[in-house]
């Protein structure tokens, strides 16, 4: 039998690679998709999925004096997350998309700093420098290879690609606290139909001023692997390992998340960094190992 840490660990790497295949994938199917309805759709339907799997409409069980925190798990979760992961993949390269989408650590490390009155030390200042440069190299690198995009667009796109990553760590450090009172399942139901009641106004108004939309083959197989493998599937995996783990074990796990998501990049657009981005890559890296580099410190309470 599995020791809790190895089950919940296997659980977190299970989805962190499920989630690295999203970023090229939602890129892929951007082209034929409005990004809010994309998104809307995703979390609508593995809202519908949780209903069904639990029973209970949203909100039910849940105290009128608890059901604030829900919200703001939802807009952590899905809210933030989608705006900022579909915007930023409309320029942002899928490959430097994916290398981001391991740079929750950084955050959570500024974010224990400010609600856990965490000090940042000399080598989370020198990451944030690292990250910073080898986020410059990379979009540069990409920006010389695509002819079509202005630098500046793809330097916007990495940018908005971080904001789910912010909201990543908001959302593993509120839902911690969440997860040793309620179901997983629970938590990823409200989570769901609360993030998509919250886009689906600026949905209606993208499908008002977008042309008729046409859903290809391609398009609709992605949205399911979005909803359920993506989204129903990876949320349970990490919302129930956080039961058994601590964040920071949790953190590093996402370190996978980057992997899979560039092998994909590269069979779909033949993206291949150079000299210039796998500098930027290394740095980026190198930044994320120095933060998690025995970290043991008042993080490590959000596990008790």
């Amino acid at each position: 039998m599995l020791s809790p840490v190895v089950n919940g660990s296997i659980r977190v790497a299970l989805a962190a690679v499920i989630w690295g295949a999203a970023y090229p994938l939602t890129k892929l199917v951007l082209v034929d998709a409005p990004p809010i309805i994309l998104g809307f759709l995703r979390f609508f339907i593995a809202a519908l999925i949780f209903v069904a799997f639990t029973g209970q409409l949203p909100l039910v069980s849940i105290p009128k004096t608890e059901r604030r925190v829900f919200f703001k798990l939802a807009f952590w979760g899905v809210f933030l997350l989608i705006l900022g992961m579909n915007f930023g993949l409309i320029w942002a390269p899928g490959m430097a998309a994916s290398v981001l989408s391991g740079t929750p650590p950084l955050f959570t490390v500024i974010l224990a700093a400010i609600f856990l009155g965490e000090h940042m030390q000399t080598r989370h200042f020198i990451s944030i420098i690292l990250a910073l440069a080898g986020l410059a190299l990379l979009s540069k690198d990409f920006s010389l290879q695509n002819d079509q995009l202005e630098n500046w667009k793809i330097w916007a796109g990495c940018l908005l690609t971080l904001v789910p990553q912010f909201s990543w760590a908001m959302y593993g450090i509120s839902g911690k606290k969440l997860s040793q009172n309620y179901h997983w399942s629970v938590i990823c139901r409200e989570t769901f139909a609360l993030g998509s009641l919250m886009l689906l106004p600026f949905a209606a108004i993208e499908a008002y001023l977008s042309p008729p939309i046409e859903f290809s083959g391609q398009t609709l197989a992605t949205l399911a692997y979005l909803a359920v493998l993506n989204s129903v599937v990876t949320y349970s995996l990490w919302n129930s390992a956080l039961k058994i783990i601590p964040v920071s074990t949790a953190s590093f796990l996402i370190y996978l998340q980057p992997v899979s998501g560039s092998i994909l990049s590269y069979f779909l657009f033949d993206e291949k960094p150079g000299m210039r981005g796998a500098t930027g890559i290394a740095l980026i890296f190198l930044a994320l190992t120095i933060v998690l580099w025995r970290r043991k410190n008042r993080n490590e309470i959000l596990h008790k």
